[in-house]
């Protein structure tokens, strides 16, 4: 009888290690997914690559308007603080309200106007003297169009 019960509890248990096996294995080959082929990661690598490059050129649009943006309020900036230095009045070139006296100004101070280049403020010196500022368009040195935008600056004293 007790080698009955022996076998019958071996049996039994061995029953029981063999199903939790075979269950075990199941589970195991259902969570096996086949390995991709070739052509699947070849695929999955572009589609990746490709929103990759999508985003790069959506950064790069951006740095590029924030870098103009950058500069264009740099150059104000600059701008501001040439004019500030103009309205130094104890400056010679520099009239009482603050514009450049063109017949008097050095080329620094007529460079940093505006749209006019060291060139062009050495040409404004070459033709002094001056009775007005609008002599500026009249000896061909401004055009007129430069010269609207430069009229509250400038003064001919």
């Amino acid at each position: 009888m007790i080698r009955q019960e022996t076998l019958s509890r071996e049996f039994r248990l061995r029953g029981c290690a063999t199903l939790a096996m075979g269950v075990a294995l199941a589970g195991f080959a259902g969570c096996n997914h086949p390995a991709p082929s070739d052509q699947q990661l070849q695929q999955r690598a572009a589609q990746t690559t490709q929103q990759v490059k999508q985003g790069a050129q959506q950064v790069a649009t951006t740095a590029q308007a924030a870098a103009a943006t950058a500069t264009r309020k740099a150059d104000a900036i600059a701008a501001g603080v040439r004019q500030g230095l103009q309205r130094d009045q104890s400056s010679p070139g520099v009239s009482s309200s603050g514009a450049v006296d063109i017949n008097s100004a050095s080329l620094a101070q007529l460079a940093a106007l505006p749209g006019i280049s060291e060139a062009r403020a050495q040409r404004i010196v070459d033709n002094r003297p001056y009775t007005s500022p609008h002599d500026l368009v009249g000896k061909r040195i401004v055009s007129e169009a430069e010269y609207s935008r430069l009229s509250e600056k400038i003064v001919a004293q």
